[in-house]
């Protein structure tokens, strides 16, 4: 019987050697995890993650093809292998205490249910491992006119609930900005909020 390639497993053999932008949401995000060599790191969503330590094993989820190719179309040194993980729903395809890290940026307010994706989270982190998830809040982003339609946006406080009923402790909340170049060429800043906890 010929072995067959899995479709919802996808590694490529590819360093990412420089950091996002300073300023930049994702570059936030990891600057507030203690990255160490040999680190396990999960990203919900995808982004251009770049390693803050040697030998840092990555793995993102997404959903379609696309997200790979804007993600990564830039990175081109050879080294530590991605993983990436195709997927539908809440549930992550890892073992129980697997991840040393776990991080997501502007994606919660895609997910049906919020308390099923962080207890997952809460599930794949080993002890003592941290969680960062980043979003704006719901009295900024609910107004804007493109997030009418499929965004669902939270408060802080009911996001820090979400973290608390999935078993986190320690958690804190801070908030960032992230500068962008929007399409008229002009620079502007976006407040986010940042919430982590940290698994018992």
């Amino acid at each position: 019987m010929e072995e067959q390639e899995d479709q919802n497993t996808l590694t490529l053999d590819k360093k990412i050697d420089t950091l996002p932008p300073k300023n930049s949401l994702i570059f936030k995000l990891l600057q507030d995890l203690p990255l160490k060599n040999e680190a396990k790191v999960l990203e919900i969503g995808l982004s251009n993650f770049l390693q803050k330590a040697e030998n840092i094993s990555y793995s993102g989820t997404y959903i379609n093809e696309a997200a790979i190719k804007e993600a990564f179309s830039t990175d081109e040194a050879d080294g530590n292998a991605i993983e990436l993980i195709k997927k539908t729903d809440h549930q992550l395809d890892f073992e129980d205490n697997y991840f040393d890290y776990c991080f997501t940026a502007n994606t919660i307010y895609f997910w049906p249910d919020p308390l099923k994706y962080l207890a997952e989270s809460y599930r794949v982190l080993k002890s003592n491992g941290k969680m960062n998830l980043a979003f704006v809040e719901k009295n900024f982003g609910g107004d804007l006119p493109w997030t009418q339609l499929d965004f669902t946006f939270y408060e802080i406080d009911e996001v820090k609930s979400f973290f608390k009923q999935s078993g986190f402790a320690k958690i804190e909340v801070n908030k960032l900005t992230e500068t962008v170049t929007d399409q008229s060429g002009k620079e502007v800043t976006k407040p986010f909020i940042m919430v982590s906890g940290q698994k018992k």
